[in-house]
């Protein structure tokens, strides 16, 4: 289907998919379709303050229309040879000129060069924020020119945190042509004080927290919010333990922010380790939410004073015993070994109960007759002799140890005719 309307013309052109007509054929045919060509160019380039940009361009050619882009403005289309932005971006503009049989393009700049320095202006920076051109500030001048910070050359992008607040002086490098342009401008910048990002670290057991603390410097008078999973919620700035818990916390302060981050550490019992062996008591305790001296967070020390736990080997110090461990009644005891080595695996002798009260011990022998008994303790030290006569029936022989024996492990020996043997006894 042929296309009869401009606007036709003009969308395919564009899309480059617009079919020839029978008149285009006729021109062709005759040689008689003449391009676009652009011939001048027309703006009221150099600007004054409060211009609008205004373009008009003179063509010939079988012309269909006309497109017209600057510096980050889009592109825009008319049919009719000008054009008027409401707004001043300077820098390049392309225009071009739709032809039937041919485009054709050109490029206009657009300068402020009369409208000086711009204005004085007054900018308010954070002095956590990012670098800040001034320049954005003076709204129309003329660029190219210099800035001053007091006696000093400035580059005109004021960093925070670096630069000094204060006045900084653009001096324009044309002639102020403009009615009401000044050769040069001040711009002045404030700066909040609002830090950077603080982070604060505290025990459920401390009182309430300033968070103002966290951000030395920065001024008072802002909000305070607390970050939450679908936005922000009020916050008073005073962090109270048990009742707050970690988080990020947000100040705000005439457009600028800043970040505080709070870890409450929980309070933890930490067990009292006399004996430094890394197990603690665990009926001495004291909650803390960092570790204390002498303290650890085992609580499994049976033997608080001694170095390790009931059944770890131990050393008693003596040469005679052998197996030593830590008893129940927390002492490091040893067994003394066998006198005379035994001829047979089977045991001369058994008793029970083992562990004793102290009151009577069973004894059974695996043969009958006369032998002599003898109860050493860890020290070696004889508490209790006697002669007994084992029965050939082969019954218990019951002892009486109604002597007063401390608590504590013990050695029963048994010598008979043939051999002696020892059992470990404890006492509790």
């Amino acid at each position: 289907m042929p296309c009869r309307s401009v606007v036709c013309w003009l969308i395919a052109l564009l899309a480059g998919t617009m079919p020839p007509t029978g008149t285009q054929l006729a021109h062709g045919a005759a040689g008689s379709c003449d391009p676009a060509v652009i011939d001048s160019v027309i703006s009221n380039s150099p600007l004054c303050p409060g211009d609008h940009i205004n373009l008009s361009v003179i063509a010939t050619g079988d012309i269909i229309g006309y497109s017209w882009e600057g510096p980050g403005t889009g592109t825009f289309f008319s049919f009719t040879p000008s054009y008027s932005f409401s707004f001043q971006l300077l820098g390049d503009y392309t225009i071009v000129v739709f032809g039937a049989c041919g485009n054709d393009t050109a490029v206009v700049t657009i300068t402020a060069q009369g409208a000086g320095a711009g204005q004085d202006n007054t900018v308010q920076v954070c002095d956590n924020g990012p670098a800040h051109p001034l320049a954005a500030a003076l709204g129309a001048h003329a660029e190219g020119g210099t800035w001053m910070f007091g006696d000093t050359l400035h580059n005109g992008i004021f960093l925070p945190g670096v630069d000094q607040p204060g006045p900084y002086v653009y001096t324009s490098p044309y002639p102020a042509t403009c009615t009401g342009a000044a050769q040069t401008a001040t711009i002045t910048v404030e700066q909040v004080a609002i830090g950077p990002n603080g982070a604060w670290s505290l025990c459920a057991s401390d009182s309430t927290y300033d968070l103002m603390y966290a951000l030395p410097g920065a001024a008072t008078g802002g909000t305070w919010t607390r970050l939450v999973w679908l936005g922000q919620e009020p916050h008073s700035g005073i962090y109270q333990p048990g009742i707050d818990s970690s988080g990020t916390f947000r100040y705000a302060l005439d457009g600028c922010a800043a970040l505080v981050v709070i870890t409450e550490e929980p309070l933890l019992p930490w067990f009292e380790d006399l004996d430094g062996d890394g197990f603690g008591d665990p009926l001495a305790s004291q909650w803390s939410c960092y570790p204390l001296p002498g303290h650890v967070a085992d609580s499994t020390d049976s033997c608080p004073a001694l170095p390790g736990k009931v059944g770890d080997p131990c050393d008693d110090a003596l040469a005679a015993t052998v197996d030593d461990v830590i008893t129940d009644s927390c002492i490091c005891a040893g067994v003394l070994p066998t006198a005379v080595l035994e001829r047979s695996d089977q045991p001369l002798f058994s008793i029970w109960p083992n562990p004793n009260l102290g009151t009577t011990l069973h004894m059974h022998a695996a043969s009958p007759g006369p032998a002599q008994l003898e109860v050493l303790d860890a020290l070696g030290r004889s508490w209790f002799t006697a002669s007994v006569v084992f029965s050939a029936a082969g019954g218990p022989l019951t002892i009486p140890l109604g002597m007063g024996m401390p608590k504590g492990w013990y050695l029963l020996a048994v010598t008979s005719s043939e051999r002696t043997s020892t059992r470990p006894l404890l006492i509790q």
